[in-house]
């Protein structure tokens, strides 16, 4: 079996931890050795290994933080390897959501080349089976790759606001588009979206100019009029609302 580093010195380095090791510039190629002495080996000197054959690359620690996304903001799916979880194995990766559909798919593949039982099974099933960061909006185990990606891209795009928009729509009838044109903003409640709009117009200045004062004003009233046809809130939480045109 051989073993590929990145470097020459890498494998110089990992070289000098063990016995009957032969080596080629940054090639080591290895003979009757033990397993456990070779994964020690290349932990203590922390090197990276860039390619090793199919019946070692199994066994050894899967390198998972070189393509992990670990940001804790950011859209991300849990890829699961079914060969591997069906042989008792928990194999995966959290994958970072808003890349492009083919580095998405990338990223599986790899994952899948490293899957415990890579050497006697076929590893080419996956599955979706824990996601964060989606903001309440339900991910199957077997989303499309392209849904994905254009979702967590609206998502890193437009916050919560989008999620709260899908989830009010549905996957049938929401695009960017349409969310562009109805959104309003987020707001404590439907009367503070009606003052903020009179303020903006110039309404409470013209109040203030003839002397009366905003708190005569009935506010929920006239939010009760406005959200009659015009618009249409969504509550999320304490003093939180989205607001949208109808």
């Amino acid at each position: 079996m051989n073993i590929i580093f990145d470097s020459e010195q890498d494998a110089v380095s990992v070289a000098e931890q063990l016995y009957n090791v032969e080596r080629l510039d940054n090639i080591l190629f290895i003979q009757n050795i033990d397993l456990r002495a070779l994964n020690l080996a290349i932990a203590l000197v922390q090197v990276k290994v860039v390619k090793r054959n199919a019946s070692l690359r199994c066994m050894l620690p899967f390198p998972d933080e070189e393509r992990e996304c670990t940001d804790e903001e950011t859209p991300k799916i849990y890829v699961a390897c079914l060969s591997a979880y069906n042989a008792g194995y928990l194999h995966g990766l959290w994958i970072d959501g808003t890349q492009q559909p083919e580095d998405i798919e990338d990223d599986i593949k790899w994952m899948l080349s490293w899957s415990p039982v890579a050497d006697t099974e076929s590893c080419d099933e996956w599955a979706i089976h824990d996601y964060e960061c989606w903001q309440g909006i339900q991910l199957s185990e077997y989303e499309d790759i392209e849904t994905v990606s254009e979702l967590a891209q609206l998502l890193e795009e437009h916050g919560k606001a989008y999620a709260v928009y899908y989830q009010h729509y549905g996957s049938n009838y929401a695009t960017e588009e349409d969310f562009k044109d109805r959104y309003l903003g987020e707001y404590e409640d439907e009367k503070d979206f009606v003052h903020q709009m009179w303020e903006e117009c110039g309404k409470i200045q013209q109040l203030e100019e003839l002397n009366i004062p905003a708190f005569y004003i009935d506010w929920k009233a006239i939010a009760q009029d406005w959200f009659i046809d015009s618009y249409f809130s969504i509550e999320v939480g304490l003093r939180e609302i989205y607001i949208f045109n109808r």
